[in-house]
């Protein structure tokens, strides 16, 4: 379970957002890839990549990450797609092998825009391979955003690597992109303003209420709930006036998604929760992380310093929950 949008400021910065929702602690923490970064793919292909980037990772057998943006302000983030998600069973000669968790490395590290991502692949397959921190081949699905403000979403559910246009720039999970852009229509009478009062053979009827026009947006965890819910705050949610105020307000629209501990439980008894949100900021490349366990928000920024250092830089933090005494 996660959610993930795209955003535009009045100052006309880009971004995209997310929220890691899993059961599974994945103990990731930002790290930034340096330019020109080796590392060997899951069928021992050896990738030299051209772009730094920063992103939530972690180290295994090579980095793993999550989600990102690159110096090309290109940006992704990766998101559950179960019983969707199809890989081919092995290798094809010739092209970029991949599993799916590779993917975005290879994208961070290689693609610059959208444009570049869809003139180039065809050069690789996502084939079927573990992860091994899970033991499993995580089912997977990307949205991804450039400075452009263009989003598209990768997905592999017709068997076959498909790019999709993505004009509302709001992805969840599973079931496929376009079930979830029809299923919109179910919610065309959500609005911010209140219903009007009405009148039934003399007799008054009006709203309880402020809010009575979102009467009917869904609430709960499921994945269509959380995607409808997302396309109706990002849609109307206010900008502000700097770009601060830009990535507060997605930290907002995240709020409604956001999944407590506790109250999501999976059938085998593990914890489904929130375990950071990210906010990317394509123009400034700036990378804003708030984990769980703290109100928090860290950022780390793309620089030369950084994107030419000799190894990963791995940053730690301490996400304790503090208050500001006024006394």
């Amino acid at each position: 379970m996660c959610t993930s949008l795209t955003f535009e400021s009045t100052q006309k910065n880009h971004f995209l957002a997310r929220t890691m929702d899993f059961g599974f602690e994945l103990d990731g923490r930002p790290i930034v890839m340096p330019r020109e970064h080796t590392w060997t793919t899951h069928f021992g292909q050896i990738q030299h990549s051209t772009y730094g980037f920063v992103g939530t990772g972690r180290k295994l057998e090579e980095y793993f990450f999550a989600d990102g943006v690159n110096e090309k302000g290109l940006s992704i983030a990766e998101l559950y797609f179960l019983d969707e998600a199809k890989y081919l069973p092995e290798p094809v000669e010739g092209k970029l092998n991949l599993a799916p968790h590779e993917f975005i490395l290879w994208v961070l590290g290689e693609i610059a825009t959208i444009d570049e991502l869809e003139q180039r692949i065809d050069e690789i397959v996502l084939v079927n391979a573990p992860v091994s921190l899970l033991g499993i081949t995580v089912p997977l699905h990307f949205i991804i955003t450039d400075r452009t403000g263009k989003s598209v979403v990768v997905e592999t559910n017709s068997g076959a690597i498909e790019i999709k246009d993505n004009p509302i720039g709001v992805m969840t999970n599973s079931p496929e992109f376009e079930w979830h852009l029809k299923n919109l229509n179910n919610y065309i009478f959500i609005k911010p303003t209140n219903n009007s009062t009405i009148s039934i053979d003399g007799y008054e009827l009006k709203p309880f209420g402020q809010g009575s026009g979102t009467f009917g947006l869904p609430g709960g965890y499921t994945s269509p709930e959380r995607f409808a819910r997302t396309v109706y705050t990002r849609h109307l949610t206010e900008k502000g006036q700097t770009t601060g105020d830009a990535v507060n307000a997605v930290f907002h629209i995240l709020d409604n998604v956001t999944i407590p501990k506790g109250v999501n439980i999976k059938n085998d008894g593990a914890v489904d929760y929130t375990q950071y949100r990210a906010v990317m900021d394509v123009d400034d490349l700036i990378y804003y992380l708030n984990p769980y366990n703290t109100q928090d928000v860290f950022s780390v920024t793309l620089n030369e310093e950084l994107l030419t250092a000799n190894e990963p830089t791995e940053f730690g933090i301490e996400a304790t929950f503090k208050a500001t005494s006024l006394n």
